[in-house]
């Protein structure tokens, strides 16, 4: 990272003070020669060491650019996806001759590579949470990646209905504390933890032990005094399976089942 002219200036000025042979350049004046030529140099130094900022940039751009057909390439590239335009092929690269940003309609994305193969897991975004694409979408979708993809690779895309999760829990609360404040809050907890999950690690795993602790920490909930009775999750008409420890969600994102909410599911018992 460059340094300031005055950072610059500092250390020269230190390094003048070390050296006895300019003891006799004293002058306190802005003005003084040798102030000048310090300014000037550090002035010239400051100014070199953006240029070095600028050109590493230049060149870790070009580094990452170049990573072709990683993890990190097709999520970058799917993410990028402009629905309804058409890409040109413009200095040996298809691209798109105008980047919209309006038309990126993938916010969640995904991707697994397994021998040779890659997974890609997408999704739109309503209200800031992850939701389907359309038929018409995924299509335009499958295109895109056909034609971007790198020689051999074979991939498939997927965009689904959200796995739907039901619960029942028994948590134990202070008899003290007001029980319908609890309520909120502990359902805030839960969509809280599942909202995280579903944006910022998109595709992540639920792990039961991190959902309890999301619950623990809730003013008057118990500690250590949440007991899992039965938690299970499917997508579509898929029959719900049963964990004890972990799920990795089909969609990559979930939702409590509207039929299983939380108010029904959940049993308070004060203690």
């Amino acid at each position: 990272m460059a340094r300031t002219i005055q950072e610059i200036e500092d250390e020269i000025n230190a390094a003048k003070v070390a050296s006895t042979a300019l003891d006799g350049l004293t002058s306190v004046s802005n003005t003084a020669v040798w102030r000048l030529w310090i300014f000037i140099t550090a002035g010239l130094f400051s100014n070199l060491e953006r240029l070095w900022d600028l050109f590493q940039a230049v060149i870790q751009a070009i580094i990452d650019n170049n990573q072709y057909g990683n993890d990190p390439w097709w999520q970058k590239k799917v993410l990028a996806f402009q629905y309804g335009d058409l890409l040109a092929f413009i200095n040996n690269i298809y691209q798109y001759p105008v980047i919209d940003t309006t038309k990126q309609i993938v916010q969640f994305c995904s991707i697994t590579s397994n021998g040779g193969k890659v997974q890609i897991k997408a999704a739109g975004s309503v209200a800031g949470q992850p939701a389907v694409l359309t038929a018409d979408q995924v299509a335009g979708l499958l295109s895109y990646c056909q034609t971007i993809r790198p020689s051999g690779v074979k991939f498939t895309v997927q965009s689904l209905v959200a796995d739907t999760l039901k619960m029942y829990l028994n948590i134990y609360y202070d008899a003290s504390g007001d029980i319908n404040v609890i309520k909120a809050a502990v359902k805030t907890a839960i969509q809280n933890y599942l909202s995280n999950l579903n944006t910022v690690t998109f595709d992540g795993t639920l792990y039961v032990n991190k959902l309890i602790d999301a619950i623990q920490v809730v003013p008057g909930v118990i500690g250590n005094q949440v007991d899992v009775l039965s938690i299970a999750a499917k997508n579509g008409p898929d029959a719900y399976t049963t964990f004890t420890s972990s799920y990795q969600p089909k969609a990559g994102y979930f939702m409590i089942d509207p039929d299983f909410n939380l108010d029904t599911t959940i049993t308070y018992l004060a203690v």
